[in-house]
């Protein structure tokens, strides 16, 4: 009797689950991968973000240590080519002038001495060896001197930055004094991707539109780099676009998008 039970139980579920029809299986979402390059393709050519720069920059810095005297120049000055920014003390570099220069003169002295008592062709010729690398070591103390002293504005330009104070030490690298031309303004592209950098030539037409200014405005590329940055893993290269009129509110740094006409 337990054995029948069993049995029954056995059949009894089999039809059950032979009853049940199986599960139709979720499909799996589509994932749809973005290939798009940073600076994509349209029908009028190439697109792709820029920024405004000035039409020269510099970022100025001492090329040895030494004690900032005086910062002549304040954000916003206008400056000419050749007009002293900042200037160092120079109490180390005219001492190091003197010692060369003291060294020279036993160099001379003793060349001098050995000529007139007729002293060895050789004993000479070291002397007038030792003259010369005096006269080398002093040329060098006093080009430090000159050089090394202060900072002078390369060409004419706008005082955008001032990193340092009169009694400050600086090192070597340090910049110090940033100069911008802000009489003229030209956009550079910062995405456009090596795939499309060929298809750029200078003298082609651009549509530069200047977001803080709400305005589009005409341009021309000028120049094209010779060479890549990246961004993102990406490789791109900057493309330098003039524009044919220098409109009124434009800043360093302000957002552009760029329409590149390949056509």
């Amino acid at each position: 009797m337990k054995r029948l039970t069993i049995t029954v139980l056995l059949i009894l579920t089999l039809t059950a689950c032979s009853s049940i029809s199986p599960s139709t299986p979720t499909p799996l979402p589509t994932v749809s991968l973005d290939t798009t390059s940073p600076s994509a393709p349209s029908a009028d050519g190439l697109t792709a973000s820029g920024v405004v720069v000035p039409l020269q920059t510099a970022q100025l810095s001492f090329p040895a240590v030494g004690r900032v005297k005086s910062v002549d120049v304040k954000v916003g000055d206008k400056v000419t080519a050749g007009q002293t920014l900042v200037t160092l003390d120079t109490t180390l570099l005219e001492a190091r002038v003197r010692e060369a220069q003291a060294n020279w003169d036993v160099a001379d002295i003793q060349l001098r001495f050995l000529k007139r008592v007729g002293s060895a062709e050789q004993n000479i010729e070291s002397a007038e060896a030792d003259l010369e690398r005096a006269q080398a070591l002093l040329d060098s103390a006093k080009a430090a001197l000159e050089t090394q002293s202060a900072l002078a504005a390369p060409f004419d330009a706008t005082v955008v930055a001032v990193d340092t104070v009169a009694g400050e030490t600086v090192i070597p690298g340090r910049v110090v004094v940033t100069l911008g031309d802000l009489s003229k303004f030209r956009i550079e592209t910062t995405d456009l991707s090596e795939l499309d950098v060929t298809r750029v030539k200078v003298g082609q037409t651009a549509q530069v539109f200047i977001e803080a200014l709400n305005e589009k405005f005409e341009g021309k590329v000028v120049d094209i780099a010779l060479f890549s940055s990246t961004l993102g893993g990406d490789v791109v290269f900057t493309v330098t676009i003039e524009l044919d009129k220098q409109p009124e509110g434009l800043r360093w740094g302000m957002s552009a998008d760029v329409t590149l006409e390949t056509k």
